[in-house]
């Protein structure tokens, strides 16, 4: 029996006008294969879709984890990478690890909202 290997994105979205707006999983699922197909085609379309998922949303920190196979993961790590939009919105993605368990990727995101919690605490004072 083959085990089929993933790969763990932990990614940050930025809106550009500093509006947080509620990101669905389905929606984004979608807005992400389309960027696939418009720059990789049908086969990209179809190499990443098989295992492609996203793991968590948080629309209050605008962190997502997605679940990606391994061959795949520099496809879909240039996809997100040239993504400038959702819904007609300007934004930003930022990509803040790559991890091969879900574990690590949610240790890392819990890292990063510490430190932005800091990071916060210090700009209001």
């Amino acid at each position: 029996m083959v085990k089929f290997k993933s790969r763990y994105i932990l990614l940050e979205t930025l809106f550009e006008d500093d509006k947080s707006k509620k990101i669905e999983s389905s929606n984004m699922l979608k807005i992400i294969k389309l960027h696939v197909e418009r720059l990789f085609g049908d086969i990209g379309l179809g190499q990443v879709s098989k295992n492609l998922q996203v793991k968590y949303v948080n629309s209050v920190t605008n962190l997502m984890i997605l679940r990606v196979g391994k061959e795949f993961v520099k496809l879909l790590w240039t996809v997100l990478t040239l993504m400038n939009e959702i819904d007609g919105d300007k934004i930003k993605l930022h990509i803040i690890g790559i991890s091969g368990t879900i574990k690590k990727c949610e240790i890392k995101a819990k890292n990063f909202l510490q430190a932005w919690t800091i990071n916060f605490e210090r700009n209001k004072k």
